[in-house]
């Protein structure tokens, strides 16, 4: 036998395998692997493509864009109505609208290439149209310039003309009706006044050849000057027009849709990258399970297989990459993720969840996700996404979750099962992705598709399904609704005449003023034109109607200042009532049109129902009336008085006495419920009285007492006002009480002001003389000329509270029209008061901008007297 003849021979070596793989296919899997992770790569980039802060920048630009273009209107009707004597302002925001439209050129690259030429067109196109704007407003500065010269130097040189001793009066005369027929013009653009100063002018012309030397030279630049303006003033007028006809405005609205159509477009994209990117990783996920119990059955095969230990190590490093990979998938995803174990409790969020929600890794490890519930989703909601879940492993649907700081927000949420080997679920995976920004867009087009271009209110569209819903609430709760059909009179008439610029100026306003009556259940609808709906659902009593058309009526006939023009437009209103006239919205609408054209035929400026036979809602208002004539007799007529406080320290300095009435079957009934029967019946005349006298009444009682009282504010009657003699009455009531008159302060409105100028300027210096103080309420819902507001003697300007309301915005935008007033009172030397003060923020922005004085629920509500001299006394003992 030979020395090999009992070896072994060694048979042909099997294919290594490494933790059971053969190395061709470790190949393919690490080749696999490598392609994925290149996908993973370039799905995440596409998901991630849309930049928000690029797009809250563009955003942003288009909406400074917007507000230029509307300052620059506003620029040039304050410059050609003389309230600005440079052209600064106009100069300023035209470079602003310049640099803001060159950024608007750099488009944001998320958007796709035919949105990027949309956008870009839209640019190119609102850019010509600037332009023409800017080439008229170059024509109007020189004009403007030329024309305001000639308006300094014309009555200056007539001055020095008639006050020369030496110049005949037979010279002088005619160049001063002249004058004052030029002068005349500017604040009107009457044709034939302007065609009657071209023949005056051209007759002086003539005359003033005859004269010689300095006197001609004088009289020559006079009549020079004069032509100046009567050929410039149309040019002006005319180019404010054009100016303001170009059209920037509607321009810069397209621009902002095509934009936010485009950024849609491009957030959608994003998304489906997203879902892909999730689907990938879910794939991913189950390699890597699969390569984990792979490395199981290794490490198992580990005391039989020492030999192959090094490929068993190398296998484990490649697994550690692999879920390196899932890891950087995971933490630097832009969708929220969390993991769940089968209990349904959270064992691992990524930053982006944390980012969504505001809830940090500590906080919310070990938690149930319900505690993201918003509650806005049923329980049935939550049942069938859980059966989902257990039958197909797998759900996704949008839904409301609430974060941290308790804000609300929608998001897109996609759930998915990992179940053990007894398949049984033991983890739940769930991606998400705030969809704020997609649910607003949405919001945008479903608005502009169910409300009025013009003035924002609901269209015929909206308005059926409002009034299907009214019905069908009314129905239910067996209680009235009532349809207030509103057609503006005349309208036509201020169209034909005026231009559908000021007719649809006109139209805005009236919508404001309808919205500014109802309450926030109602709806204020445009029909069409000059017709509006009001719908009043759930009304208790049919006579609310009335009151809600009567103070429609008062509201609507307030002057409207519509650019140059004052106008005054009545409204004719018809209502209709369910189930009484009708129980459809068809019939409904039709009665109420009905209606509507009843009114008219009254004379206008009425409101009338629908059904004559028997008006519920005029039989309750004349049992009110009748109520209310025997509430003096029977001593139920009440006083509160509301604090007003010092902005400085919060002292009160002050008071306003308020009526109330206890009626003996309905209760305190406040002012707005009895007051309009008061002024149709006349009996506001001796119910303001007895406020008056109440008042001082009781300041006399609380000076007996020995208490320090402060001034009280007693609001005024356009009634009394127009048909006492107020200051007569005052000083009567004031001597009778003994009460020092610095002690009463006397509220009126704007428009009781305005009625008769003259009168007023008197009766306020009578009152004055007093020594009363004067303020003016509501200071900006009524139309006041500058001119006139400085010789009224007051010394308080209240702002009315709709101004003050508009103030709850983090930066104060709603507030201009408050800090304009402020500025304004401040600069004629009178304080300033602001009604309906009734958030911090709102104290705090009024401060800053100087207001003197507040009143509103936040510093106190109206009170009995006990109460508020008992509050005055501890305010004043602090």
């Amino acid at each position: 036998m030979s020395g090999s003849a009992g070896i072994p021979q060694e048979s042909p070596r099997a294919p290594r395998a490494i933790l059971g793989v053969t190395r061709g296919r470790l190949v393919w899997t690490l080749t696999a692997i490598a392609l994925a992770a290149s996908l993973l790569s370039w799905l995440f980039l596409r998901a991630d493509v849309v930049n928000t802060r690029e797009h809250q920048d563009y955003s942003r630009e288009l909406r400074l864009l917007r507000q230029a273009d509307a300052e620059l209107n506003a620029a040039v009707l304050a410059s050609h109505m003389g309230l600005q004597t440079d052209f600064d302002t106009i100069v300023a925001t035209l470079a602003t609208i310049d640099r803001l439209t060159a950024r608007l050129a750099r488009i944001p690259a998320f958007l796709a290439g035919q949105d990027h030429q949309n956008l870009l067109a839209k640019v190119a196109e609102l850019r010509a149209a600037q332009e023409i704007k800017r080439n008229q407003i170059d024509r109007f500065k020189r004009e403007n310039s030329v024309l305001r010269n000639s308006l300094v130097f014309l009555p200056q040189a007539t001055d020095q003309l008639i006050n020369d001793s030496s110049a005949d009066i037979n010279q002088t005369r005619p160049i001063g009706v002249f004058v004052r027929g030029v002068m005349t013009l500017t604040h009107g653009s009457d044709p034939d006044m302007v065609a009657d100063l071209f023949l005056r002018l051209e007759r002086l012309e003539n005359r003033i050849v005859r004269f010689d030397g300095v006197e001609r030279q004088q009289l020559e630049n006079i009549l020079r000057h004069g032509r100046v303006i009567l050929e410039r003033k149309p040019v002006v007028d005319a180019l404010t027009r054009e100016i303001l006809a170009v059209p920037t405005s509607s321009l810069g609205e397209e621009l902002d849709l095509t934009y936010a159509l485009g950024y849609e477009r491009a957030s959608r994209e994003a998304h489906n990258y997203r879902v892909v990117l999730y689907v990938l990783a879910l794939a991913l996920a189950g390699y890597v399970a699969l390569a984990m119990l792979r490395l199981g059955r290794a490490s198992r095969e580990l005391a039989q297989a020492n030999s192959d230990l090094q490929e068993r190590i190398e296998a484990l490093h490649r697994t550690r990459d692999d879920l390196k990979l899932y890891a950087t998938v995971f933490t630097s995803a832009s969708e929220g993720m969390a993991i769940t174990d089968g209990q349904a409790r959270i064992v691992a969020v990524n930053p982006a969840f944390t980012e969504i929600t505001g809830y940090s890794v500590d906080e919310i490890v070990g938690r149930n996700p319900a505690v993201l519930g918003s509650g806005r989703q049923s329980d049935s909601f939550y049942r069938e996404m859980w059966s989902m879940l257990a039958s197909e492993g797998q759900w996704q649907g949008e839904i409301w979750n609430r974060r941290r700081n308790g804000e609300v927000y929608p998001e897109w949420l996609s759930i998915t099962a990992v179940r053990g080997q007894d398949g049984e679920p033991s983890h739940y995976i769930g991606i998400f992705s705030d969809i704020t920004e997609r649910k607003a867009a949405e919001a945008r087009i479903h608005h502009l598709a169910h409300h009025d271009a013009l003035t924002n209110l609901p269209n015929r569209i909206l308005l059926q399904d409002r009034l299907e819903q009214a019905i069908l609430q009314s129905r239910r709760n067996k209680r009235h609704a009532a349809i207030l059909f509103i057609d503006l009179d005349r309208f036509k008439l201020i169209n034909d005449t005026l231009g559908h610029e000021v007719g649809d100026g006109l139209l805005s306003q009236v919508a404001r003023r309808c919205l500014d009556v109802v309450r926030d259940t109602d709806t204020v609808a445009r029909q069409g034109g000059d017709e509006f709906v009001i719908v009043l659902p759930e009304l208790d009593n049919v006579q609310d109607a009335t009151m809600v058309a009567r103070k429609l009526l008062e509201t609507l006939g307030k002057p409207y200042r519509l650019g140059p023009h004052e106008l005054t437009v009545t409204a004719s209103i018809g209502i209709a009532v369910y189930p009484e006239d009708g129980r459809n919205p068809s019939v409904l609408l039709r009665n109420a049109d009905a209606a509507m054209y009843g009114a008219k035929a009254e004379g206008r400026n009425a409101f009338q129902y629908y059904s004559s036979d028997l008006n519920k809602a005029s039989l309750g208002e004349l049992l009110l009336e009748n109520q209310l004539r025997g509430a003096l007799d029977r001593d139920e007529l009440l006083l509160y008085y509301q604090p007003k406080v010092q902005a400085s320290d919060g002292r009160i300095t002050g008071a306003e006495a308020l009526l109330r009435w206890s009626h003996p079957e309905l209760g305190v009934l406040l002012p707005g419920r009895f007051i309009p029967a008061a002024e149709e019946s006349g009996l506001i005349v001796p119910i303001g009285e007895w406020v008056l006298r109440h008042v001082c009444a009781q300041l006399r009682a609380w000076l007996d007492a020995g208490h320090r009282p402060v001034p009280i504010a007693v609001n005024l009657s356009a009634q009394q006002f127009a048909h006492q003699d107020i200051a007569l009455l005052v000083r009567g009531i004031l001597t009778e009480h003994r009460v020092p008159a610095e002690l009463l302060e006397l509220e009126l409105t704007e428009t009781m002001l305005m009625r008769d100028v003259e009168r007023t300027v008197g009766l306020l210096a009578r009152l004055r003389g007093l020594g009363v103080r004067l303020s003016i309420d509501d200071f900006g819902t009524g139309y006041s000329s500058l001119a006139y507001l400085k010789l009224f003697e007051v010394d308080v300007l209240k702002i009315d509270r709709s101004f003050v309301n508009d103030i709850r915005g983090d930066d104060g935008e709603e507030g201009k029209i408050a800090t304009a007033v402020i500025a304004l009172a401040h600069s004629l030397g009178h304080k300033v008061v602001a009604e309906g003060v009734e958030t911090k923020y709102q104290r705090d922005f009024l401060t800053r901008q100087q207001c003197d004085q507040f009143q509103g629920y936040l510093f106190g509500h109206p009170i009995p007297a006990d109460e508020f001299i008992a509050r005055l006394h501890t305010d004043t003992q602090t």
